[in-house]
């Protein structure tokens, strides 16, 4: 029986909390040159890609990640920066837009295909191409347009500390909600064809 979600969805959280911890949480014991936050966040970022790679959309799209993360450890351990580091956040959101625009185009949904791997058992059964995978992934362009305007801005107004917790606390209301509607509207559509198809009721990855 395919897992409801996948158990890898949780790790792209790993590389600013290992950054977090070098840059400010060792503060009291030892003063950690930002180089070394940096490259400990890369280095996260590397393990987190050899794990995710084993997903062929999610290794894709990590490899992406981690190209953009690649770039600015190199350019924040060159000019000793780190929100030059910090820079891939935003950066990636606005490099996204574009590609959940051009699956949509090819009749490829960017967020039907994260579904299929990340809630397989519940989007197993939609169509790849279904118009609501292309109005979900109109809807993540959309957030991800404003996340990165949003980060920019803060970026550049506060220190990194304050960076990292502000952003957050700003924009995960808006990341969880999106995502929940997201989860919420692939299961009902997914007990709706698996109604129409025949199926007894929850028999596909209901939760209950």
């Amino acid at each position: 029986m395919k897992p409801i979600i996948n158990p890898r969805v949780g790790l792209t959280a790993i590389p600013i909390l290992v950054f977090l911890l070098l840059s400010r949480g060792l503060d009291w014991a030892v003063d950690v040159p930002s180089w070394v936050a940096i490259l400990g966040g890369f280095i996260a970022s590397g393990a987190v890609f050899v794990l995710n790679r084993k997903d062929r959309v999610m290794g894709v799209l990590t490899v992406f990640g981690f190209i953009i993360v690649s770039l600015s450890a190199i350019i924040g351990i060159a000019w000793d920066s780190e929100k030059a580091y910090l820079a891939s956040g935003p950066v990636s959101d606005f490099l996204f837009v574009p590609l959940y625009g051009g699956s949509i185009l090819i009749g490829k949904p960017l967020i039907g295909l994260i579904a299929k791997e990340l809630f397989p058992a519940w989007a197993e059964n939609i169509p790849v191409d279904a118009r609501l995978f292309s109005w979900l992934s109109l809807a993540w362009a959309g957030y991800d347009l404003w996340h990165g305007l949003v980060r920019v801005y803060l970026l550049r107004e506060l220190s990194v500390t304050q960076y990292i917790f502000v952003s957050r606390l700003v924009s995960w209301p808006f990341t969880f909600a999106l995502l929940g509607i997201t989860i919420y509207t692939i299961y009902r559509t997914s007990q709706r064809l698996a109604a129409d198809a025949g199926a007894p009721p929850g028999a596909v990855g209901d939760p209950a």
